[in-house]
């Protein structure tokens, strides 16, 4: 592969995703190769390779003799993710909070004011890392290396979920739920409260699960 058809894969797959993540291309929405190629004025070659780029990360589907589309998870899909989640990541904060050091503390300090920025700047990428970052924490603090593994298996696994129904440019920081929920994870882990900090986590991760599921509203902010 040339340079210029590396670049232009790289800028295909770029262009895609951005418009995946800022809702302009939606859950089952065609993703003709035709039409991609035409409004990125190069080949239909880099952009059938960023759409596999993409399937991938689950943010596209591709299926034999129908085409590319955005990918659509089913509500079991969620659910399925979600209960081995509930059951690590509560794991992993019960045993997380005995062993809760300053140096974690300031850490789950700094990463709070990280997500309320990313929700100032309406910057999905940046939440989602931070978010990312919140929710392996407990794992990394435990110093279990399976744990942490089987962790963030599942978080790029659920991210895609975060890009493709999560309402995240419909709240603010005032109203986005998950800011209060993980302070008050962190808050129980501060303190060293096992049982509260589980508890925080099983909260957090069912109203998480059950906004991805909620069906969307075609009406919304209209």
């Amino acid at each position: 592969m040339s340079k210029n058809e590396q670049n232009a894969e790289i800028i295909a797959y770029e262009k895609i995703k951005r418009a995946i993540m800022l809702k302009r291309l939606l859950p089952g929405q065609q993703l003709a190769e035709e039409w991609i190629s035409k409004n990125l004025n190069m080949s239909r070659t880099p952009v059938r390779a960023a759409l596999k780029k993409l399937q991938e990360e689950r943010l596209v589907e591709i299926i034999p003799r129908r085409g590319a589309f955005v990918y659509e998870p089913s509500i079991k899909e969620i659910q399925d993710v979600f209960d081995v989640r509930l059951i690590l990541e509560c794991f992993a904060a019960k045993s997380a909070a005995p062993l809760i050091q300053d140096c974690d503390i300031k850490e789950m300090n700094k990463l709070l004011k990280r997500e309320q920025k990313a929700y100032k700047e309406k910057n999905l990428e940046g939440f989602i890392e931070v978010n990312n970052a919140i929710h392996i924490l407990p794992a990394k603090i435990t110093k279990n290396e399976v744990l942490v593994y089987q962790i963030n298996t599942l978080l790029d696994w659920s991210n895609c979920y975060v890009v493709l129904r999560d309402p995240f440019y419909n709240r603010s920081v005032e109203t986005a739920k998950n800011i209060p929920e993980h302070k008050d994870i962190f808050e129980a882990l501060s303190n060293k409260q096992s049982k509260e900090a589980e508890e925080a986590v099983r909260i957090h991760l069912k109203s998480t699960a059950d906004s991805l599921e909620a069906p969307l509203n075609i009406f919304d902010e209209i």
